[in-house]
C-alpha cells in the first residue's frame, strides 16, 4: 500500500518547525517505526528520530501518530493511517532535538536518576546470594514490565501544569524497588519519593493508567507507593512538611466528626491557624462572599464514633504489621 507520511522537520522551537511530506510504499502490517526507516534509508538520511530495538523492549521510539501518543515500533500503519495520511509529531512536554526526536535524558532519565534507581541488596541470604521465588516478585512483575515509553507522562495531568513533578514513569520506577523483597532501601526511597514534586503530588486522576500500552497500571503504583510510605512510617520527604500535614489533617477531620472540614483542612495544609490562616485568607474571604463557606463549627454526622472506631482498629493493625 502506498501512503503519505507528514512528518515534522526542524529544531526545538515550534515556530522554526514544518512539516515534509514522503510517499511510502509498504506492507499494511509494517510498524510505523519501519515506515520511517525505510524513509531515513532511502529517501532522506537527515530524519531524526529516536528508535532502537524495534519490538516493544525500549520504549525509544515513543512518538505522536496523527496525534496520538504510541510506541510506534508497536503500531501498523494501517491502524495508523487517517484520510490516506499519516502525520507524525513529537511528544509534548519532551524538548525536542530535532524532528521528532526528544530529549530522553531531560525528559524522564534525570527524573529516573534522582531516585537511585537499582536495586540495593539488604543483606539476607547466605553468601551474598538471596533466592527470590516467583511468589516474591508478583507484587513487582507488573512493574518490571516498564520500558521507560513515556507515555504514562504524556497523559498526566500535574505535568501538563508543571514540568518539574517526577511523573508516573519515573515513581512506578521507585515502586519497583519499594517493593522487591532484595531491597535493603524501602524507607529511603518512599523519602526520596515524598518530596516536593513527588508521589504526594499526584492528583489521582488515572490518566497515566489509561494511557499505559504495557498494562503496567502507574496510578495504582502511586496509590500503592503512599500506601507502602504511610506504613512505613513515612508521611512526607524532609523537604516537604506540606505533604505530611495535609495527611495528618485529613485523618483528623475524618476521624473526629465522621466526614471531611475542608476549611480546616486547608489551614492546617499550609501550617496551621495563623500561618495557615494568613494563607488562606483570600480564599476564604471570597469563598463566605459567593456563600460557599460559613464560619460555624464543622458539625459531626450521624455515625461519626463508628468511624473512629475503624481508625483505632486500622492503628491496631498497623502497629502489628509493623
Amino acid at each position: 500500500m502506498e501512503l503519505t507520511f507528514n512528518v515534522r522537520r526542524g529544531g526545538g522551537r515550534t515556530k522554526d518547525a514544518t512539516y515534509q511530506a514522503y510517499q511510502v510504499d509498504v506492507e499494511p502490517e509494517t510498524s510505523v517505526f519501519e515506515a520511517l526507516v525505510k524513509v531515513r534509508e532511502e529517501q532522506d538520511g537527515t530524519l531524526a528520530f529516536r528508535g532502537n530495538c524495534a519490538v516493544g523492549f525500549c520504549g525509544d521510539c515513543t512518538m505522536l501518530v496523527n496525534g496520538r501518543q504510541e510506541v510506534s515500533c508497536l503500531t501498523t500503519v494501517s491502524k495508523a493511517l487517517k484520510d490516506d495520511a499519516i502525520k507524525i509529531d513529537p511528544i509534548p512536554y519532551a524538548p525536542t532535538v530535532k524532528d521528532v526526536m526528544y530529549d530522553a535524558k531531560r525528559f524522564i532519565w534525570d527524573k529516573v536518576n534522582s531516585f537511585s534507581p537499582g536495586v540495593v541488596f539488604n543483606g539476607a541470604g547466605w553468601g551474598g546470594a538471596q533466592a527470590v521465588t516467583d511468589d516474591d516478585l508478583r507484587p513487582v512483575r507488573r512493574a518490571m514490565r516498564c520500558t521507560m515509553c513515556g507515555i504514562c507522562d504524556q497523559g498526566c495531568t500535574v505535568i501538563d501544569v508543571n514540568l518539574d513533578f517526577k511523573g508516573p514513569a519515573a515513581l512506578t520506577k521507585v515502586y519497583r524497588y519499594v517493593f522487591d523483597p532484595r531491597d535493603g532501601r524501602a524507607k529511603e526511597r518512599v523519602v526520596e519519593a515524598g518530596e516536593t514534586n513527588g508521589v504526594w503530588d499526584c492528583v489521582h486522576c488515572w490518566e497515566a493508567s489509561d494511557h499505559c500500552p504495557f498494562d503496567i497500571d502507574p496510578t495504582h503504583r502511586i496509590m500503592d507507593l503512599r500506601d507502602r510510605s504511610v506504613r512505613l512510617g513515612v508521611k512526607s520527604g524532609t523537604g516537604n512538611r506540606q505533604a505530611a500535614r495535609h495527611y495528618n489533617a485529613f485523618e483528623r477531620s475524618v476521624e473526629n466528626h465522621g466526614w471531611l472540614d475542608e476549611r480546616n483542612v486547608a489551614i492546617q495544609s499550609y501550617g496551621g491557624l495563623i500561618k495557615g490562616g494568613l494563607k488562606m485568607m483570600p480564599t476564604g474571604l471570597a469563598a463566605l462572599r459567593r456563600g460557599k463557606a460559613n464560619l460555624l463549627p464543622h458539625p459531626k454526622r450521624p455515625g461519626a464514633s463508628a468511624i473512629k472506631a475503624l481508625f483505632a482498629r486500622y492503628r491496631e493493625v498497623t502497629r502489628t504489621e509493623r
